[in-house]
């Protein structure tokens, strides 16, 4: 599992060098990362070592981890990512809203990023807007200073109401289906 995600990252940052040899040097690419692959030792050499030999910079690299492997290691898994951190490598916590979604636990997390899983985003509706949570967990993500994305944005109306409650970033295929690499 290690190395099929090694070579994983390894053709993330091959591809994303391309794209800025293309002259599109402000595109930031996501990796999942594992939690196999995360409390590896030598996981962050490793890292390290993909990004210098392909020449792309950290800054456009952002590891996602699922929110629910933080859970059994907090602790072991925050000081891992507050090293990967430091290296200037983005930390996105994938599908919040499933695991432990805790507020307190969420400042002290050393992310930068939240997405917010898809059946959030599933269940928006123009016409129970009021009802939703969605935006008290963008609200409440920018008080604590991360980054939103929505994961799984799908229509218009959802589109709308991820705007007007100020979500960074949508993700999803109302804005593109996945692509192959042409």
């Amino acid at each position: 599992m290690y190395d099929l995600g090694k070579l994983i990252l390894q053709k993330a940052c091959v591809f994303l060098k391309k794209i800025n040899d293309m002259g599109f040097n402000d595109i930031k690419i996501s990796v999942n990362i594992s939690v196999i692959q995360l409390l590896r030792e030598e996981f962050v050499k490793n890292l390290l070592g993909i990004i210098e030999s392909t020449g792309i910079s950290q800054k456009s690299l952002i590891l996602e981890i699922t929110e629910s492997i933080i859970m059994e290691n907090f602790d072991l898994i925050n000081k891992k990512l507050d090293e990967i951190r430091k290296t200037g490598i983005y930390i996105s916590l994938d599908d919040f809203g499933t695991g432990f979604s805790s507020l307190s636990r969420l400042r002290k997390l050393n992310v930068d990023y939240v997405k917010i899983d898809k059946y959030f985003i599933d269940n928006i509706r123009e016409e129970n807007d009021d009802t939703l949570i969605t935006a008290d967990i963008i609200s409440m993500s920018h008080k604590v200073g991360l980054t939103v994305v929505a994961e799984g944005v799908e229509r218009v109306d959802q589109k709308r109401y991820l705007e007007k409650n100020d979500c960074d970033i949508l993700q999803g295929y109302l804005i593109s289906k996945p692509l192959d690499e042409e």
